[in-house]
């Protein structure tokens, strides 16, 4: 299981694709197990994964809360930097540390890394921290019209991918602090034998060891590389034309 996170995983023409989801893939085949991938909201995917038996999640970060719940595989070789960003629009708000960002109102995908983490830094939800089923919504409700969030959270890769989805501009959201750089995981509940778990990560290790992870990753070369370069601040929102 997993969730709509563009470039990493997305249904496109009713296939599910994306970095991550071409690697599970690999890794799957090479195990020789009998599988299917869907897709769902990842409070959802979670949930099911943690109680299920033979329910694989991907991607997922290892927290503290989490580590017992699972029995994790990495995904080694991949990494993604998660920041705060405002509107660009938006010049009344200046964002320095955390306890700045405190002072307004920041949307996060429910249950995800950032979601946790915001809470363990004490954000409290329903003041300033407002939980949502995709990043697409922080943009909806981050608009002129609306302004329910003030601030988002999330990757620029994948933000720069649902600000084409809602046909805003690309330079819509400006970045403002880093947050923290998330490893990636798949992961089985407990109630998974020990024998699946391993004969993936098995499969896993095969797939890294015989070249197939790098000529993944190869593939969607710009996913990775060096930063992006900085977006500059405009004065009014920005609609792609």
């Amino acid at each position: 299981m997993t969730e709509t996170w563009p470039p990493y995983t997305y249904s496109k023409n009713g296939e599910i694709s994306g970095v991550v989801t071409e690697i599970i893939r690999a890794a799957l085949d090479q195990s020789r197990l009998n599988y299917t991938i869907e897709l769902y909201p990842f409070a959802r995917a979670y949930t099911m994964a943690r109680d299920g038996e033979n329910i694989l999640i991907y991607s997922i970060l290892k927290l503290p809360s989490r580590s017992k719940s699972f029995k994790w595989i990495k995904i080694d070789g991949l990494s993604i930097d998660m920041y705060l960003f405002k509107p660009q629009y938006r010049t009344d708000i200046t964002i320095r540390n955390l306890a700045d960002a405190k002072r307004f109102r920041v949307g996060v995908t429910r249950q995800t890394s950032t979601h946790h983490y915001l809470l363990s830094k004490g954000f409290i939800e329903g003041v300033n921290l407002f939980p949502v089923n995709s990043e697409q919504q922080n943009a909806m409700k981050s608009q002129p019209e609306t302004m329910r969030i003030d601030l988002t959270t999330g990757d620029r890769l994948s933000l720069a991918c649902w600000l084409k989805k809602a046909q805003l501009h690309p330079e819509y959201w400006v970045e403002q602090l880093p947050l923290f750089k998330e490893d990636l995981y798949m992961a089985f509940g407990t109630a998974t034998s020990d024998e699946i778990v391993n004969r993936v990560r098995r499969a896993f290790r095969d797939i890294r060891n015989s070249g197939k992870l790098a000529d993944i990753i190869a593939q969607y070369h710009g996913l990775f590389g060096p930063k992006l370069p900085a977006t500059k601040t405009r004065k009014a929102p920005l609609r792609r034309p």
